[in-house]
């Protein structure tokens, strides 16, 4: 069977809705080999697909190779984002409508998983690239997986990467303060996993006590603010690359409550904090970096902006002065090995 239904292939060539990728090089034919079906979003009358439609799940899986091997491991990441996201959703929705929730099923949402990951740290630059709804797939592909393992285990099949999961699930929700709750109801061999002890280490050092946003998540009053340790972790061996990447998005919060803590301590009688010092414990790229995020937030510089001056306060309110994107460099894997599994170690 083919990646493409045949009356999708003709029906998008006649509606000149080809992409690049499905193309006959030097024409705006459609390529019949390279096809791939896309997503069809479900309206209100709109016809169930034809059985003959519904690719089974062993074409599924190769057009999954296919997408990540031919396309992803081939191309730009960038430019062939908009195609593989459309794909990758088509694929996930034949087998919800086959209701296919086994090993094959797995074995597909578990590699669209690292796709999106991967995505959130190598596009997060990308002009037109959107982290909230890169998470927003991501959280739906993970809590389909999490449905698929409670499934297996009431069988008795044994899922070999679900602590991963589990854990990249835990951390897709760090202001979530149920996510340890859930992990402490796995079974033990499960719970004991180094992913998941991982996952929920850095699940507590990420609770802040000083989030006065109007629509902050529920504050953790007890929290020790512990970001110098975050981000040690973040850059350590138990934390594997997938995770950092997935843990990126949080790095300007947590950078915001560490400086809005420490200009709270500080007095501003002290000759200021180094900037190389500041650079170390919150893990910026370079000096260059601190010191923009620094100036976001209106906090001084010494003359020599080799320092940070914390706990000025306002002449005239007598309150501290901190008004209310960052980037973190890592090695570069081979991309197709790193969605399908094959290189998910450590950050150094």
């Amino acid at each position: 069977m083919d990646m493409c239904p045949e009356f999708e292939r003709h029906e998008r060539e006649f509606q000149l809705n080809v992409e690049k990728f499905e193309k006959v090089p030097g024409t705006e034919k459609i390529d019949h080999s390279r096809a791939v079906k896309a997503y069809a979003r479900p309206a209100a009358g709109k016809e169930q697909p034809l059985p003959s439609d519904v690719r089974p799940p062993a074409v599924l899986l190769s057009t999954l190779d296919y997408l990540i091997n031919q396309i992803v491991g081939e191309d730009d990441l960038g430019d062939s984002h908009f195609f593989v996201r459309d794909r990758t959703r088509s694929i996930r929705q034949d087998f919800t409508l086959q209701n296919n929730r086994g090993l094959e099923a797995i074995q597909a949402h578990e590699i669209i998983a690292r796709y999106h990951i991967l995505c959130m740290h190598q596009l997060c630059e990308n002009k037109g690239f959107s982290d909230q709804q890169e998470m927003e797939q991501l959280r739906k592909v993970l809590t389909s997986l999490q449905e698929f393992y409670d499934d297996m285990r009431s069988e008795g099949v044994p899922c070999p990467n679900e602590a991963e999961f589990r854990a990249y699930h835990m951390l897709s929700h760090l202001r979530d303060p149920d996510m340890i709750r859930q992990a402490q109801r796995l079974p033990m061999h499960i719970f004991q996993d180094p992913y998941i002890q991982v996952a929920a280490e850095i699940h507590a050092l990420t609770r802040r006590n000083n989030d006065i946003r109007r629509r902050a998540k529920i504050q953790s009053e007890a929290s020790p603010n512990f970001f110098s340790r975050f981000f040690k972790l973040v850059a350590g061996a138990p934390t594997t690359y997938l995770m950092a990447c997935l843990l990126e998005v949080n790095f300007v919060e947590i950078r915001k409550g560490a400086l809005k803590a420490m200009n709270k301590c500080y007095l501003d009688q002290h000759g200021g904090f180094p900037v190389d010092d500041l650079v170390a414990i919150l893990g910026f790229d370079d000096a260059e970096e601190c010191i923009a995020n620094c100036e976001e937030y209106d906090l001084a510089l010494t003359p020599d902006r080799t320092a940070v001056i914390f706990g000025r306060k306002d002449p005239v309110t007598r309150r501290r002065i901190f008004k209310g994107a960052s980037h973190f460099r890592m090695v570069s894997y081979n991309m197709s090995e790193v969605i399908l599994g094959m290189k998910c170690g450590d950050t150094n």
